[in-house]
């Protein structure tokens, strides 16, 4: 058997693990309130008014609100994210586990910030898994030491996605600035090696594609292989800071997020549509404790409630919510964080 094909049916075999672990975590109840999720936002979207029903089955928590990297592109690196509390406490994480265990499918630990930096991490991870909720993260990979790599095999981790925007110490600290492109390299090693009993994390190695290192594609999915990912995701950056795009857009039109408008400037491919699956799907809470709409609200601008002083059961229908939902159905585009979202459009992935 050749390498090609070898790889090809690892790779089939570790998907399929992967979808049985997604497949283990659900529950009748978890089946139910999905439907029902759904069911209420195709209606919202019919009638352009926001109905909610049953609770949000993807959940996104911070662990950390700092980094250790600085990426010219992103709200934490170049010092941008502000929050009260720089992690998130773990009794809350646990608290917020606990309310939502019976109806939560996937539980995201990220948002900004690395979360690896959170010295309590593996335990996180650890307690949502023993309430059969499936688990994934995203890393930019800087530590990844054996000791972390075996903490979260044990902790039972289901997915991880680690950044990799090179193939060489120069491409990737380009955009990784302040990071160590071998320490990802054996990082990426030593968790494919320490999780050969357990078959999970599912890892994956997220490539950004910028002007720099449009033409490492190639050469990123053979790394890939060599290092013993399951899926190399190649994928169009998000330019958080527009007057540097010129520095950062890819020449080739199919690596690109972006176009220009009749006017010069540079807008999302694709309309944007008044709709957003996101706010009927799941919600995201920051280490301060505020619940935020989405992803895509990077520096809580638009707080729906904080955990502190209600439950996410309460906050998640609460009036801010829906007078956001509103205007999301009526005038999407009037939104400051939907104007830089994909919902709806569609990230570039290859």
């Amino acid at each position: 058997m050749n390498y090609t094909s070898s790889w090809n049916s690892r790779d089939e075999l570790m998907m399929f693990y992967d979808f049985l672990n997604r497949v283990s975590s659900l529950s009748i109840r978890k089946v139910l309130n999905i439907a029902l999720v759904q069911l209420s936002y195709f209606l919202s979207v019919l009638l352009k008014r926001p109905l909610v029903w049953g609770k949000p089955f993807f959940i996104s928590l911070e662990p950390a609100a700092i980094c250790n990297l600085a990426c010219p592109q992103c709200p934490t690196g170049t010092g941008d994210v502000k929050r009260s509390k720089k992690f998130l406490d773990l009794n809350t994480c646990k608290d917020i586990v606990d309310e939502t265990a019976r109806t939560t499918a996937i539980l995201s630990l990220y948002h900004q910030g690395e979360p690896l930096l959170h010295k309590s991490f593996a335990d996180m991870v650890k307690y949502a898994t023993d309430r059969k909720i499936y688990t994934v993260t995203s890393t930019n990979g800087q530590l990844l030491t054996e000791e972390v790599c075996g903490s979260l095999v044990e902790a039972g981790l289901d997915r991880i996605i680690i950044s990799l925007d090179g193939t060489d110490q120069e491409s990737y600290n380009k955009y990784r600035m302040g990071g160590d492109f071998e320490k990802v390299i054996g990082g990426i090693r030593l968790l494919s090696e320490a999780r050969q009993a357990n078959r999970k994390p599912y890892i994956i190695i997220q490539f950004l594609v910028f002007k720099h290192n449009q033409d490492q594609v190639a050469e990123i999915r053979k790394l890939g292989k060599r290092l013993g990912a399951d899926r190399v995701m190649i994928k169009s950056a998000q330019i958080e800071y527009p007057e540097s795009i010129q520095e950062w857009m890819p020449v080739h039109k199919k690596y690109r997020r972006y176009r220009r408008n009749n006017l010069g400037d540079w807008m999302l491919e694709g309309k944007l549509k008044n709709r957003c699956r996101r706010l009927w799907y799941t919600t995201v809470i920051t280490t301060d404790g505020l619940v935020v709409p989405c992803c895509f609200d990077k520096l809580a601008k638009y707080p729906m409630g904080n955990i502190g002083t209600g439950t996410i059961s309460q906050i998640w229908k609460n009036r801010e919510y829906n007078d956001f939902r509103s205007k999301v159905l009526g005038n999407r585009k009037g939104i400051g964080i939907c104007t830089n979202c994909t919902e709806g459009i569609g990230r570039i992935y290859l």
